[in-house]
């Protein structure tokens, strides 16, 4: 018979610290106390299982009659003998409302509240697997499974993106999704289907075949880019003026379209003795608090023209270009004579909008910055995502590293020429000087950085 206990813990204490310590270890102390919660023994579905409850032991009762009668009903803690029977589509309602609530996340680690957008993506590739690979009802979750999700995963991405294909990367959020369903099933909705069904699929490979790799964009490419757009005509709404200050705080903050597209004259802070632009956490793609991106001297020294007597709370770049923002910047790449495509070490690689955060990336990577301070400037959650996949190095880079090497010959000083210069410190100048307009007779032709003599 169900009913309610509150078991005994024993816990390991350093004396010295008055903190936990792992049973055993030199010094600690064994302290026994009672549990703050009351726990659930002898609930129908969960054998000797104790199910922790509330700590207020009304509350806890509450809590243990509805699990029992939850359990003599079939809904939960016992297999739902007609789950197998039930449509999977059926159940797709009740699994986005899970993944809406963080009730649908495998692991003990804590998940943020899920995107809404993101929510929506998973379900619908739920219901992609489920028609693609044939999958009609939670019966069919069996055996046979994971070899028709996998056919159906490496099928369509072999195909072209005209014809359904999708990529490697994509193919790998595939398999998650399905994964997470079918623990859900598993698990929440106790339908006979194993938990780990899907587990042993191979994985796929984003990193070595990707249709769309991103390229650098090189500083000089970008200044033939800068000056072109500023020239150019409208583009998918925005002037070339509008497009010419886009471009240059994209490639100095490495903020993504939709992060550019949300920023308004009040973000910046330009009077400051270090300049920055402020990004709110609703907007920023890893939903973090308020974050406060410096901004390059020489990209702040030129926004402030721009940005006076623009309105207060209206974006400063509006529209519709945020959704075909590659579409726009081609116009200005062909206009300066910069390659959309090039042949890169693992094929193909664009230089569409996000390439600028790429590049942002990748220049501060070539100025030696640390991999902390990377992932920090990238906001990224780990350093492997940025150093693995946001970062580029070219064979001149690379040449450079190893001829560092001690005992190699070379000057451990050695002196950059005037054009080096201007092309390293483009955006980055602390010393050098600031960045001005592009044309202008000062800058030249280049628009690059005037350097101290």
């Amino acid at each position: 018979m169900a009913h309610l206990v509150r078991p005994w813990i024993v816990r390991w204490i350093d004396p010295a610290t008055g903190k936990r310590a792992k049973k055993g270890s030199a010094g600690a102390v064994s302290k026994q106390e009672r549990a703050r919660k009351w726990y659930g023994v002898g609930i129908p579905g969960y054998g000797k299982k104790r199910v922790p409850l509330a700590k207020n032991k009304d509350a806890a009762t509450r809590e243990l009659d509805n699990l029992v009668r939850s359990a003599e009903q079939g809904q939960a803690g016992v297999p739902d003998p007609d789950a197998a029977r039930r449509r999977l589509v059926d159940h797709l309602d009740g699994f986005e409302q899970a993944l809406t609530l963080g009730l649908a996340a495998r692991g003990k680690r804590k998940k943020k509240t899920p995107d809404p957008k993101q929510v929506k993506l998973t379900v619908q590739r739920v219901r992609d697997m489920v028609e693609g690979c044939g999958f009609v009802h939670v019966g069919d979750l069996n055996d046979t499974a994971p070899g028709k999700l996998a056919t159906y995963l490496t099928a369509r991405a072999k195909k072209p993106r005209k014809e359904g294909g999708i990529s490697h990367q994509t193919a790998a959020f595939y398999l998650a999704a399905a994964g997470r369903f079918v623990w859900w099933l598993s698990v929440k909705k106790r339908a006979r289907v194993s938990a780990v069904l899907f587990d042993e699929i191979p994985g796929f490979d984003p990193n070595n075949n990707r249709l769309h790799a991103r390229r650098n964009i090189t500083q000089e490419e970008l200044a033939g880019v800068l000056e072109s757009a500023r020239a150019g005509p409208i583009a998918e709404g925005l002037t070339g003026e509008a497009r010419y200050f886009l471009y240059l705080v994209a490639f100095g903050t490495g903020f993504r379209a939709g992060e550019l597209a949300s920023l308004k004259p009040e973000d910046f802070d330009l009077a400051a003795e270090k300049p920055s632009v402020r990004l709110s956490g609703k907007i920023a793609k890893n939903r973090n608090a308020v974050a406060y991106q410096p901004l390059p001297p020489g990209v702040a020294f030129q926004l402030g023209d721009y940005l006076r007597g623009k309105p207060k709370g209206k974006p400063l770049w509006p529209g519709k270009w945020v959704r075909l923002g590659a579409k726009m910047l081609r116009v200005d790449l062909a206009a300066a004579g910069v390659p959309y495509v090039t042949d890169g070490a693992n094929g193909k690689e664009y230089a569409d909008f996000h390439a600028l955060r790429h590049s942002f990336v990748s220049a501060l990577a070539a100025a030696d910055v640390g991999p902390k301070v990377l992932q920090e400037l990238a906001r990224h959650s780990t350093p492997t995502l940025t150093l693995g996949r946001y970062t580029h190095t070219n064979k001149e880079q690379l040449a450079g590293a190893v001829a560092r090497l001690p005992g190699v010959g070379t000057p451990e000083n050695p002196t950059l020429t005037r054009e080096q210069l201007e092309v390293a410190l483009l955006f980055f100048a602390t010393v050098a000087g600031c960045v001005l307009p592009l044309g202008s007779a000062t800058g030249g032709a280049t628009g690059a950085i005037i350097a101290p003599n």
